[in-house]
């Protein structure tokens, strides 16, 4: 069999293997949903820096995603050429993952000068791993085309070391293409070269000085050749600093969570989720022995090439031990945090660059897979060469056991890309009714969108699986137990969702190939129906299960205006009391919290729209919430979440679910506080903790926000042996109790749930004779610190002074009347009819220029205002005035969106500021990519 007929037969054969995936028919899964037209031309846009096309249907900043730019670009065109996705997903699917795998494995067994046959069993064996074949049935195809793409990176690269500046070029192109796939396998690229690199300057090269100048030069050839061809995501994230990595993906905590192979797993290559796929869910070892044989093939090649007497045997003998040792540090790093020494990982993890991006420990299968196919190519080499009489057989049986040991894909057993996708009829109904809405309206989905979910711009996903733990949501939580009940308990978040722009709630039934539903389970699902059916802010059921659709009662566009704008020192507590005023509406009503962000309050404290309320809190905290971000110190960013050395830990702002949870578990407390974005600092005991910040300067006032609870007991505050302003009682009594309800369900009654109350305050710790440092001591159950002030006496007394002129409104102090007097505005929040309370109409209109930019026109406007748009804060966005020129940055409205003030009719830009460093950024990478291919078309010429 030639190299060339071996292509043809492994193409021929492959395709037969994944003969579901080319069936007629869409096929989707949970990582790749099925995407409509009007999302797929999007892609064929400039590279944009926000995008609302994932999960997180309120918008996120793509800054940390650019790099995957060229896949949607591609995809978009398509669908600009007329191609449905059902096309396109064939094509930059399985197709070209065959295609370009079939090319890759083959070039780099070439090199080693394998037979046919070994060429053929070692790379069916590669493209037929349980890893790849769950890739692509998850429908992560980037990481598979990734998968594939690696075996001829790293050869552009091996051949870049011993070449001319044209191999060179190739080799950074190669690993280019691997960034725009997926920018983590570069990293992987990386350190399988750097291992070669010096095993081969080691043991296989005498020349080392010639070795490093060309590894030397080809890294910055390579180097050059990817920032260049990244230059338009990486110039607007360098001169943009972003904070779209969450301190979730940082946590050391998640490499335990997220290693699911054990050695057995890595050993055996099976993936630990085969072959359903499911997240969490992993495959008993035991249940798979037939995978043992694949160890026995790999780390038999060192044995059958020694008794293999070809002349090849010493050139394959050096080359061996190079992917030996790639096979046990793979499955070493496979296992993550998993015995045995589970404790490496971790400290790989926290302290290596770049090892972070890998807290799915499972990455590390495409070294695993790539070295035991190369090795699996050794041993059957040798096994053939040396039984010359059986030449076709011993192939012949490796290919049939590979096929059986992946019989769920060809049997139809799999829940993904390889199957068809359950409730097609239903979930198509659903797309026409929303197609038919051409207004504004995002998609509420239960848990998260169902692969053949319907998204478009007018209707963009969003996800409840990302919203349970984000403010203002994740305070309508009660318990753990269910973590989608802040829509049913929460009287407000009818309220919410107007603001967010959730017209519909998504709630299909499970996927019953991918989970075993008790009957507790379904009837859940339809008692949760029932309840969110019932709600009065839920206008009416558009579909019936198994794809239940609801139209929520919401009246406002992705922008309005709002009238009033209130800055609220205090908890979002207040929600549960201003839905109890008669005619609220809270559209009508731009909120900031000042304890949330402390910037964009102290901004806004100037706008003359603004009325300052005290939600039980006094005039300490808010002078302390006018002062400077500068000024704080945040002890909780020197811990982490486990207990050091003298007993703290930490908790920061994405955890506060997690928070409010364990003190009503624990101490029976309820806590609903802001924390200025610094998170908490805890002590349970007798504590002693030493802060640290260059911010402490000799002679400052120092401030203290601390927790004050039935649990608590006594603060002190010292620098060295000197005691500042003596002991501080934090256990002082809260006459407030907390009733939090949990509704039932026909014969199951009501619970209702009691809680003493807990709150954060501000005390004064005195001043300071020293920089630097000081010491916090605790006694008691249990002490929490949020921030520390320290500031000189002379610019406390001007914040001091600034404050008096504001009129503020303490809301203990004001009755029924004034409230409600307080929260008027539009009597119609409605973009078309919506009114200022002197009945002039104000017209706002808006069109869409891209996901990063908005012109919107305001004509009529009485007063100032409130522009409100309904995507997640980030200060990054900007409004402009097209006629005077005038920028002013968005501010946070009810801890979730965007706000900006207005005070005049005109026309205004909204832009996302990054995106205009995307645009001389790709003029970078444009060059790059005209230089590169010139030169590779030149030398082509010189050639010929």
């Amino acid at each position: 069999m030639t190299l060339l007929k071996g292509k043809i037969l492994l193409f021929i054969l492959l395709i037969l293997v994944f003969w579901k995936f080319f069936a007629p028919g869409p096929k989707v899964a949970n990582d790749f949903p099925y995407v409509f037209t009007e999302s797929l031309k999007e892609g064929f846009a400039w590279p944009s820096t926000w995008s609302a096309r994932g999960g997180e249907g309120m918008g996120e900043q793509a800054l940390l995603t650019m790099w995957a730019w060229p896949i949607d670009f591609f995809y978009g065109l398509g669908a600009s050429l007329g191609l449905t996705f059902d096309m396109l997903e064939r094509i930059f699917g399985p197709l070209a993952i065959l295609i370009i795998g079939i090319f890759s494995i083959n070039k780099l067994l070439k090199k080693y000068e394998l037979t046919n046959s070994a060429i053929f069993v070692s790379s069916f064996f590669y493209l037929t791993t349980s890893y790849l074949i769950l890739l692509i049935d998850g429908g992560q195809m980037q990481i598979a085309l990734a998968y594939v793409l690696m075996p001829l990176s790293f050869l552009l690269i091996q051949e870049g070391v011993s070449g001319n500046l044209v191999q060179k070029i190739k080799a950074g192109l190669g690993v280019s293409l691997m960034g725009f796939l997926d920018i983590r396998f570069v990293y992987v690229l990386l350190v399988l070269s750097v291992f070669w690199n010096l095993y081969e300057f080691i043991i296989l090269t005498e020349n080392k000085f010639a070795l490093v100048k060309n590894i030397f030069l080809t890294g910055v050839v390579i180097t050059l050749t990817f920032l260049g061809l990244n230059f338009y995501w990486i110039l607007p994230l360098f001169l943009i600093k972003s904070n779209s990595v969450t301190s979730t993906f940082n946590r050391l905590t998640e490499t335990s969570f997220l290693s699911f192979a054990t050695w057995k797993h890595a050993l055996l290559l099976l993936q630990p989720h085969w072959y359903k796929n499911v997240f969490g869910k992993v495959a008993a070892v035991d249940d798979y022995k037939e995978f043992l044989l694949i160890p026995l093939l790999v780390f038999s090649a060192p044995l059958v090439i020694y008794l293999n007497k070809s002349k090849e045997r010493i050139k394959k003998l050096r080359i061996l031990p190079f992917w030996l040792f790639i096979a046990i540090v793979s499955i070493f790093l496979v296992k993550g945090s998993n015995p045995p020494f589970g404790h490496i990982y971790p400290w790989l993890y926290e302290n290596i660059p770049g090892f972070s991006l890998f807290r799915d420990s499972t990455k590390f299968f495409f070294l695993i897979s790539l070295s035991y196919s190369v090795l699996i190519g050794f041993t059957v080499d040798g096994i053939v060469k040396k039984m010359n009489w059986k030449l076709s057989v011993i192939p012949l049986l490796l290919t049939t056991y590979f096929l059986l040991l992946i019989r769920p894909v060809w049997t139809n057993r799999m829940t993904g890309t390889f199957s068809d996708p359950i409730y097609k009829e239903e979930f198509i109904r659903v797309a026409e009714a929303l197609k038919n809405d051409k207004n504004f309206g995002r998609v509420f989905w239960i848990p998260s969108r169902a692969p053949l979910g319907f998204v478009s711009p007018d209707h963009p996903s969003a996800e409840a699986s990302r919203f349970f733990s984000k403010r203002p949501f994740a305070i309508g939580n009660v318990g753990t137990y269910e973590i989608f009940n802040f829509l049913r308990e929460a009287s407000y978040m009818g309220e919410l969702f107007k603001i967010s722009g959730i017209e519909y709630i998504a709630y299909p039934y499970p996927d019953t190939r991918r989970e075993e539903l008790k009957p507790d389970s379904i009837d859940y699902y339809y008692a949760f129906l029932d309840q969110l059916s019932n709600l009065p802010w839920i206008k009416g059921s558009v579909t019936n299960p198994p794809v239940s659709v609801l139209k929520t009662k919401k009246d406002v566009e992705h922008f309005y205006l709002a009238e009033n704008t209130f800055l609220i020192v205090g908890s979002d507590r207040i929600y549960d009391e201003l839905v109890g005023i008669e005619g609220f509406n809270l559209p009508q009503n731009a909120i900031l919290f000042a304890e949330e962000a402390p910037k964009a309050y102290f901004e806004n404290l100037g706008n003359p729209n603004t009325k300052i309320i005290l939600f039980e809190k006094d005039d300490l905290d808010f002078l302390m919430s006018t002062i400077t971000e500068d000024k704080f110190i945040f002890p909780a960013k020197y811990l982490s979440p486990n207990p050091d050395e003298m007993g703290w830990w930490m908790r920061d702002t994405a955890g506060f679910l997690w928070w409010r949870n364990f003190l009503q578990e624990k101490y029976a407390l309820d806590y609903q506080e802001f924390d200025y974005g610094g998170g908490w600092v805890v002590g349970e005991g007798d504590r002693e903790l030493t802060v640290r910040s260059d911010n402490l300067h000799s002679g400052d006032m120092v401030f203290a926000r601390v927790m004050n609870s039935k649990r608590g007991g006594v603060l002190e505050f010292a620098q060295g042996e000197t005691e500042l302003n003596g002991s501080i009682a934090t256990n002082g009594e809260c006459l407030r109790k907390t009733f939090i309800k949990l509704t039932g369900y026909k014969k199951i009654p009501d619970k209702f749930f009691e809680y003493d109350c807990a709150f954060l305050f501000w005390i004064y710790v005195g001043k300071i004779d020293k920089d630097g440092e000081i010491t916090i001591k605790t006694r008691g159950d249990l002490n929490v610190v949020n921030a520390l002030i320290s500031i000189p006496e002379e610019e406390l007394n001007l914040y001091r002074d600034k404050i008096n002129q504001y009129e503020v409104y303490s809301w203990n102090d004001l009755d029924s009347e004034q409230k409600s007097e307080l929260f008027t505005g539009f009597s119609d929040s409605s973009i078309d009819d919506s009114r200022f309370t002197n009945n002039k109409r104000s017209g706002l209109s808006y069109t869409k220029i891209s996901p990063a930019h908005y012109k919107v026109s305001i004509k009529g406007l009485e007063g100032s205002a409130t522009l409100v748009f309904s995507e997640s804060y980030d200060s990054l966005w900007r409004i402009e005035n097209v006629q005077t020129g005038e920028k002013e940055s968005s501010y946070p409205l009810y801890s979730l969106i965007n706000g900006f003030y207005i005070e005049k009719d005109g026309e205004y830009d909204i832009y996302f500021s990054p995106q205009k460093y995307v645009y001389p950024g790709m003029i970078g990478s444009g060059l790059t990519l005209f230089l590169a291919v010139s030169t590779l078309i030149i030398s082509r010429k010189k050639k010929y």
